[in-house]
């Protein structure tokens, strides 16, 4: 790769990044970055002093998990990765959930023992998320391995077996968010590829549901809807092989 030029503040940057790399890695991480992030000229001058200090934030969390890296681990960036999530996360750097992601990934990408779980889609899915699907990803990674209970709230006439879905994949890990969002969320994730809601599986032992029976929105259904049985659909929710290399890489402790 030719050599760039750079002016003095970037320099500084790709210094700060790049001290405890190997020259070879270093010098293509310090490209790409440069690449990515070489000019701010695009954004509007009342959000240019917001978005600097959230980059500045984000090169020191990248040169700190950087400089963690034991250095017979490290290995040269690979710039399929690399490049995409440094592109990908311009747009995220404003929120901290998103951005430790994003680090985890690059820092990561450079690590030795992360390069089997390492997948081209992650900077992608990263960009698609929001701060609430990462706060509900985290919660995979202490669940157990057979997954984590949702439920469905369905109405049906009494003594009919037709019933119709009143909100679907309830979740309840997160009570200062909404079932309504959360619901969304869940959706996302699946929708990403990282989890999967099979329709015939739920978890045992049953008492595990119990806490959706007491829930306030389901007292509220019950009593809205006096000539209908409000039911729970019981559900499960657990990481495909793709979510739990993607934990794996991008969900910080």
């Amino acid at each position: 790769m030719p050599k760039i030029e750079l002016p003095d503040s970037a320099t500084v940057i790709l210094e700060n990044i790049t001290t405890e790399l190997t020259a070879n890695a270093g010098k293509t991480f310090g490209d790409i970055w440069f690449l990515i992030f070489g000019g701010l000229s695009h954004i509007a001058d009342k959000r240019r002093a917001k978005y600097a200090h959230n980059l500045s934030i984000y090169e020191q969390e990248l040169s700190s998990a950087i400089s963690e890296i034991p250095e017979d681990k490290r290995i040269e960036p690979s710039l399929q990765i690399t490049a995409q999530a440094l592109e990908n996360s311009k747009y995220c750097i404003e929120e901290q959930e998103l951005r430790n992601m994003f680090t985890s990934l690059i820092s990561n990408s450079i690590n030795a023992d992360f390069t089997k779980y390492i997948h081209p889609s992650f900077a992608e899915i990263i960009k698609q998320m929001s701060v609430l699907d990462a706060k509900i990803l985290k919660k995979f990674k202490t669940a157990p391995p057979t997954g984590i209970p949702i439920c469905n709230y369905n109405a049906s006439e009494p003594g009919k077996t037709e019933f119709i879905v009143l909100l679907e994949n309830v979740f309840l890990e997160l009570p200062e968010f909404s079932l309504d969002i959360c619901s969304t969320s869940i959706s996302s994730l699946e929708r990403l590829g990282l989890i999967q809601i099979p329709s015939d599986q739920y978890l045992k032992p049953l008492e595990q549901y119990d806490t959706f029976k007491s829930y306030p929105l389901f007292k509220k259904l019950k009593e809205n809807n006096p000539d209908k049985e409000i039911l729970i659909e019981k559900r499960v929710a657990m990481l495909t092989p793709l979510g739990q290399s993607f934990i794996k890489v991008c969900v910080p402790d």
